[in-house]
């Protein structure tokens, strides 16, 4: 019988998984955020974007000043027809750094914070394999040969570099790789061998150190910057988005609902009774009554969709491409299965409003939110324990039509 990776248990990877979690101390799920970004919140996608871009800005422009002002050192120690090339790539170099400091202006977005950083090593690469390929072969006095080997420790602060931006294992290696690879081909074509020698595989072999060097200093940045978003954007109890990262993930999806054409659905929920259940059986069962409405609410959601706690027993649920309809649907099935239950065995009951763009008249994803909570109070008005998806609702055995 061959072997296969695929054909171990699942269970076996659970384990592996859990061990490797357990030995790194992080906390569930954490593991898998540092590996790959596509499990990350949207919201923590963009503040990350946001501050690679800032970092690459700062970068580029710093990089800008400086790369020509080493040229006053060529010219001292290579001859002239060398030093006044270097001086022309130094140039080119320069102004690529200003054009990219100037120009990263872009929405922040993970596809263009990756493209920041990948413009930031391609630059200073080139020169690096340019530099490389023009002072091979040529024999220079004691100080001259002393710059030459200056030029080769470029890809040792380029792998540095890495240590600057929070990056999760997959972009470390898209990064690092490339660069690993453009040193070895550029001391291969410096020393004209077809195979590199022992020299080249010990720097070859210190880089490659640095490089996962700076890539744990990278997920150290990503690791603290998780724990800051989560402070600073979580609601404490529910884990789920509180007000104010909330408002921020309404501004973005409305704006894209409208670039982009698509609708986007909010509700507007609040528990019924909330306050008499913690009067009688405690604010501790109260919040735990809430932590199993979050998780349900989640359970209930697609991927992609978003629950925010507004307040209190409030909760905002935030569907993109999700209609009327198909919202109401959803809902329905968890406010009707009475998943929820009170302390003493009664179902905690909900209710709530829903508002469409573009399908109601919300130009704000505020006015959005306001028509839903119109709703929702309407929804109180008529018996609690019901969904409005309407100001005028039809009602038929407790649920409106």
């Amino acid at each position: 019988m061959k072997f296969s990776l695929k054909t171990l248990p699942q269970s076996f990877w659970l384990k592996v998984t859990s061990q490797i979690r357990e030995f790194f101390f992080l906390e569930p799920g954490e593991f898998r955020d540092f590996l790959l970004s596509y499990y990350h919140l949207p919201l923590f996608a963009r503040y990350r974007s946001r501050f690679i871009l800032s970092r690459v800005r700062i970068m580029a422009a710093l990089f800008a000043v400086l790369t020509p002002l080493w040229m006053f050192v060529d010219f001292i120690t290579f001859p002239l027809w060398v030093a006044t090339t270097l001086a022309n790539g130094r140039i080119l170099t320069s102004i690529a750094f200003a054009l990219l400091a100037l120009l990263c202006r872009c929405t922040p977005s993970l596809s263009h914070a990756r493209s920041g950083i990948g413009l930031l090593l391609i630059i200073p690469t080139l020169f690096f394999i340019f530099s490389r390929v023009l002072l091979g072969g040529i024999h220079f006095n004691t100080l001259g040969s002393a710059m030459v080997a200056g030029y080769t420790f470029l890809p040792f602060v380029l792998m540095t570099g890495l240590a600057l931006f929070p990056l999760v294992v997959a972009e470390t290696l898209m990064f690092a790789v490339p660069l690993l690879s453009a040193f070895l081909a550029s001391e291969l074509m410096y020393s004209g061998k077809l195979l590199p020698g022992l020299d080249d595989l010990a720097v070859f072999w210190l880089l490659l150190l640095i490089a996962i060097v700076g890539s744990m200093a990278s997920l150290s940045q990503l690791q603290m910057m998780k724990v800051l978003f989560q402070q600073s954007n979580l609601d404490p109890l529910t884990q789920t988005m509180n007000r104010r990262s909330g408002e921020q993930i309404l501004a973005l999806q409305m704006a894209q609902a409208k670039r982009q054409s698509f609708p986007l659905t909010i509700a507007f929920l609040d528990l019924d009774d909330f306050k008499k259940l913690n009067d009688q059986f405690g604010h501790e069962a109260g919040d735990n009554v809430l932590l199993q409405t979050a998780e349900s609410f989640r359970q209930a959601l697609r991927e992609g969709d978003m629950v925010i706690r507004w307040g209190g027993e409030e909760f905002v649920l935030v569907m993109p491409y999700a209609t009327l309809a198909q919202a109401s649907k959803r809902l329905d099935l968890l406010l009707y299965s009475r998943i929820l239950q009170r302390p003493d065995g009664k179902p905690q009951t909900w209710s709530g409003g829903i508002a469409q763009w573009p399908a109601d008249s919300a130009d704000t994803w505020m006015q959005l939110v306001k028509i839903a909570d119109r709703r929702m109070y309407l929804a109180k008005k008529n018996g609690k324990g019901r969904m409005v998806s309407s100001d005028e609702p039809d009602f038929h055995n407790g649920e409106s039509r």
